[in-house]
């Protein structure tokens, strides 16, 4: 199976992060690749350190949200 990247392929890009088996299998499933897991992890660290200074009592999801989204 081919891994693509679903941040990348939000972005149109159709690179191929890497493959697992069965190596036969044509289909594609999904992960991320180094660069935007470098950015959603910042991003997290980022959400738990303002919980931490302001006191609030959970993580923000916004850092596992697409940052494309458009406002409704």
């Amino acid at each position: 199976m081919k891994v693509v990247c679903s941040w990348c392929r939000y972005e149109g890009k159709n690179d191929v992060v890497g493959e697992k088996p069965p190596l036969d299998d044509v289909r594609e499933t999904h992960g991320i690749c180094l660069t935007h897991r470098d950015e959603v992890q910042a991003r997290w660290r980022a959400s738990r350190a303002y919980a931490r200074d302001t006191g609030t009592d959970g993580l923000s999801p916004a850092p596992f949200r697409w940052k494309w989204r458009s406002p409704s």
